[in-house]
């Protein structure tokens, strides 16, 4: 198939892997930054099996009232690929995750319905800002940032709402060895620390 094409889809349940299912034409579509009923414009980024594509949710034509807008800009088609619900009010991602798990659970380890007693807790301090260590991909113009959703591309980016607060920022801002990983961890004490791991040897555009 060439091109992109987009299909409208009525988004089901939530899947392991931060997607949602869909269906068109008999073929499973799995819809990222979608919601279970809604219905969707979505774009086919992977049409290579036939058994099922991969989509992103490009414009929402009947919204879930769980629907928020994403703190992040890059959480988005064609942005980062770390995140997979921040288009969620956070607690229908907690009762989304404990769907996914309870699934899993009933799926492969045949445990019975009535026994998935599964409770997905809030962080203490909140969505955002609590993660203390993350990776980031150097590009080949030695600037930091998050690789897109199954793809090598880096994607620039100012900070990220997840991490702790102003650890990102100054290294963002730096320049790194192409190809490179950069490891930013924060302490139990709030210091940053940074190191920079052996370049790759094809250093990938953003």
């Amino acid at each position: 198939m060439t091109g992109r094409p987009e299909l409208e889809l009525d988004i089901g349940a939530a899947g392991h892997g931060g997607f949602c299912v869909a269906r068109h034409e008999g073929r499973v579509v799995f819809v990222r930054h979608a919601l279970p009923g809604e219905r969707v414009l979505a774009r086919v980024t992977d049409d290579s099996r036939d058994s099922y594509w991969r989509a992103d949710a490009v414009r929402v034509l009947r919204a879930s009232p769980d629907r928020v807008p994403a703190p992040c800009p890059v959480a988005a088609p064609a942005g980062c690929g770390g995140c997979d619900w921040q288009h969620v009010a956070p607690h229908r991602q907690r009762l989304l995750k404990a769907d996914v798990v309870r699934e899993q659970l009933r799926r492969i380890a045949r445990i019975r319905p009535d026994a998935l007693d599964v409770v997905v807790e809030p962080l203490p301090g909140g969505p955002l800002g609590w993660r203390t260590r993350v990776q980031l991909a150097v590009d080949r113009d030695g600037r930091a940032g998050l690789r897109a959703h199954r793809e090598e591309r880096v994607v620039p980016l100012a900070d990220c709402p997840l991490v702790v607060a102003g650890a990102l920022p100054p290294v963002l801002a730096g320049r790194w060895a192409p190809g490179a990983t950069v490891e930013v961890t924060v302490d139990g004490a709030g210091t940053t620390h940074v190191a920079e791991l052996a370049s790759r040897t094809r250093p990938q555009s953003a």
